[in-house]
């Protein structure tokens, strides 16, 4: 291997000529002529290696995709996520352990309810499916507002507009998000 030297002059000539040190790695095919027994065997077995350490990292990558649970979530959204599939799955204790003490709702036909009211509204309904779009997440100091698209549905007592635009307020408590306050709009369709 040899290495070698360029001189580059500057593209705007007012600096006039400058030395650019590019230091060019080559192979002098001159000094060989066909790849010998052990030239091919050291090519191998350094390809080999290469392909080990790739096909390791690649392994290392492949693991299963975790779903998001309370602990492992890392954003608002994810946690806006996780309450309503809590309570489509009817875990009454786990909304409640996510739901501030002072909680404030209003609901798609505007009655504003407290956190038992809020709760009491979704048992009345069994969540059947939900889905989220049009999400956006801004910060408010230690508060994260979460707006979105909600598209639910729903069976039991009340009609319920299958399509609501709605505002979520968390708020970071000792290391535990919690929802504060939630407000659900009807979207016409």
């Amino acid at each position: 291997m040899a290495i070698r030297s360029l001189t580059a002059k500057d593209t705007r000539g007012t600096k006039g000529r400058q030395t650019l040190c590019l230091f060019i790695l080559f192979v002098d095919v001159r000094r060989s002529q066909g790849p010998t027994k052990s030239r091919s065997r050291a090519h191998l077995a350094s390809c080999a290696f290469v392909l080990l350490v790739f096909g390791i990292s690649l392994l290392a990558g492949c693991t299963a995709p975790r779903h998001p649970t309370w602990k492992r979530a890392t954003g608002a959204e994810q946690y806006e996520r996780l309450m309503w599939k809590t309570i489509q799955d009817q875990d009454w204790n786990e909304v409640e352990r996510h739901l501030a003490p002072a909680f404030v709702g209003v609901t798609s036909d505007g009655r504003s309810v407290d956190r038992a009211g809020w709760i009491a509204y979704w048992k009345a309904l069994r969540l059947a499916d939900f889905s989220l779009s049009e999400t956006t997440v801004q910060p408010a100091g230690v508060d994260m507002v979460v707006t979105y698209v909600l598209r639910l549905t729903a069976t039991g007592q009340e009609r319920l507009p299958r399509v609501t635009r709605a505002v979520s307020v968390w708020q970071d408590v000792k290391g535990r998000w919690i929802l504060i306050a939630n407000s659900a709009t009807p979207v016409s369709q």
